[in-house]
């Protein structure tokens, strides 16, 4: 056919011609969605800055007594009683002197009601009704990685700093303190100086962890968060008795290795063993044994000491846990109610 090439630049064009309208509004929809992604981004960064407050001056003691001032973050989880989460190592112990700035810059006094060194929480109460927003408890058990959150706070003294990233990584630890319960969230939502005690928030905008802590002196991309499944049960132990007072076990565990998970009979070296369980203890009462494998405490899987020791430290006395354990080659569940530590 003389005519073939003509025809078939006919049909080429008739195609464009269809399928372009489709292909631009294929990028339109993907622009649309990328500015509504951005809108709402900021829409929560807003929210939660409202809630964030700002401690422009602390006074507290340090270490032999030394007089401290410093500076950080915090947020309000109680507008109406004027509850104010933070971190211990940024107010101190009970009777601290604050400052507290609010986001629409008022400055007000603010108490320090209770700090608990072990998980570096801090609780803080300023004058009821003050600040109109608060911010709800989100749930970090929750939270996988690569899963997005936002830190808010004010580092470097950049006051009311948002950043968006990402969960990094679970259950790290870090050796800040002796005795310190270490469960970390680590993000690289951007964190530095004068961010501690700030809200970790998911996209929801509901309190994943506190920001607490940043590796060496200067922002590397890594930053650490107090997880709420430790921060929450603190807090609200001090909002109920002004102090954390910790439930026993009488337990001693021991980290696993393959070796030992092949020997009982597991297919993977997950869990705690139990190295003790002393006399007259809750956990002997339960039954643990020596050699048991502890494989879950309340439903959520146990990976190394650090993290049961966190999970059994913001446990109140008669709190009820249970333990999924390895035994003989199969699993069984052991129940146990802790007690207050033995004078």
């Amino acid at each position: 056919m003389k005519n073939a090439p003509l025809l078939l630049c006919i049909l080429g064009l008739l195609v464009l011609w269809v399928t372009a309208p489709f292909a631009t509004s294929h990028r339109d929809d993907n622009r649309e969605d990328l500015l509504a992604a951005s809108q709402q981004t900021s829409v929560l960064a807003q929210q939660v800055l409202e809630a964030t407050v700002h401690f422009v001056q602390v006074v507290k003691r340090g270490e032999g007594g030394k007089i401290e001032r410093g500076s950080g973050s915090g947020f309000v989880v109680d507008s109406v009683k004027g509850w104010v989460m933070t971190n211990h190592h940024v107010v101190g112990e009970v009777g601290s002197v604050l400052r507290v700035q609010l986001r629409d810059g008022r400055i007000f006094d603010g108490t320090v009601v209770g700090s608990d060194a072990r998980t570096d929480v801090g609780v803080v109460r300023i004058p009821e009704g003050v600040v109109r927003h608060q911010l709800a408890w989100g749930d970090s058990e929750a939270l996988k990685n690569g899963e997005w959150v936002m830190a808010v706070g004010n580092p470097l003294g950049l006051v009311g700093t948002s950043s968006l990233g990402i969960v990094s990584g679970l259950h790290r630890e870090l050796k800040l303190r002796p005795n310190f319960l270490s469960d970390f969230i680590q993000s690289d939502a951007f964190i530095d100086r004068g961010s501690s005690g700030g809200p970790l928030v998911d996209m929801a905008g509901r309190v994943v962890g506190i920001n607490t802590a940043i590796e060496g002196s200067a922002w590397q991309g890594k930053g650490w968060a107090v997880p709420t499944h430790l921060a929450r049960p603190v807090a609200e132990a001090i909002w109920e008795t002004g102090e954390m007072e910790r439930g026993w076990m009488g337990l001693i565990p021991e980290d696993l290795d393959s070796a030992y998970a092949a020997q009982v009979g597991m297919k993977s070296a997950h869990g705690v063993r139990v190295k003790n369980a002393k006399d007259g203890s809750p956990s002997r009462k339960a039954g643990l044994q020596r050699g048991d494998v502890l494989l879950s405490m309340d439903g959520v899987p146990l990976f190394s000491t650090g993290q049961l020791r966190a999970r059994a430290g913001v446990l109140v006395p008669g709190k009820t846990v249970s333990f999924e354990i390895w035994r003989n080659g199969g699993t069984q569940v052991l129940r146990l109610q802790t007690v207050a530590r033995p004078k």
